[in-house]
């Protein structure tokens, strides 16, 4: 009995609220076992982000969000790709490896409503982060922490030869900062600011 209060369900599943209030399954309670088996082997756990921690580190980036695509990377079953559409991003992106966790996502995304909504361009896609190329926009990189050091740095690798082949904007919001030192050690990143719990960086204008 003891699992159903609602204080055991939260600490174990996340924050369920969100869910419930907007109709969507974002928490990992309807996670299967093996899909979860798999994404603690190949990469990290799934978590969803909580909505007060991403209104955080959203408001610490000062930027006119309507010339900006926003990406998560490792984006799960989608909650913060909903979150971000109450932004007036262009266009918002989710990559997603696990096949599980895609689909859910393009289901919630498929289901949200919300009057604060101000972007409905949201695409998913199922394939290796490692793979994806970023576009030539100013960015909004998304990561709670979804990878391991090495894919880490490989898709950081990637993010500055893309900066280097267009130059623009680009911010990286990381939740958990389990390897925030390979941003700090990027001599083309700086640290904006961040707390415990999350780090904001930008790319330098004069660096690559």
């Amino acid at each position: 009995m003891l699992e159903l209060l609602p204080s055991r369900r939260k600490a174990r599943f996340g924050d369920l609220d969100y869910d419930w209030e907007h109709s969507v399954d974002t928490t990992r309670s309807n996670v299967g076992v093996g899909t979860q088996f798999l994404a603690g082997i190949t990469a990290r756990p799934y978590f969803a982000t909580e909505p007060w921690l991403f209104e955080q580190i959203m408001q610490a980036i000062p930027e006119d969000f309507s010339q900006f695509t926003f990406i998560d990377l490792g984006s799960g079953k989608g909650r913060v790709l909903l979150m971000a559409s109450d932004y007036p991003f262009q266009r918002i992106v989710g990559v997603e490896f696990m096949a599980d966790l895609h689909r859910a996502a393009q289901k919630n995304v498929a289901s949200y409503s919300n009057d604060r909504q101000r972007c409905r361009g949201i695409e998913t896609l199922c394939v290796d982060a490692r793979d994806f190329e970023f576009p030539p926009d100013p960015l909004v990189v998304y990561l709670f922490n979804p990878f391991s050091e090495a894919t880490f740095a490989h898709i950081l690798e990637n993010l500055r030869r893309s900066i280097e082949l267009a130059r623009r904007p680009v911010w990286i919001a990381y939740r958990f900062t389990e390897f925030e030192g390979l941003l700090a050690k990027g001599n083309w990143l700086e640290k904006i600011t961040g707390t415990e719990q999350w780090a904001v960086y930008k790319n330098r204008p004069d660096s690559s």
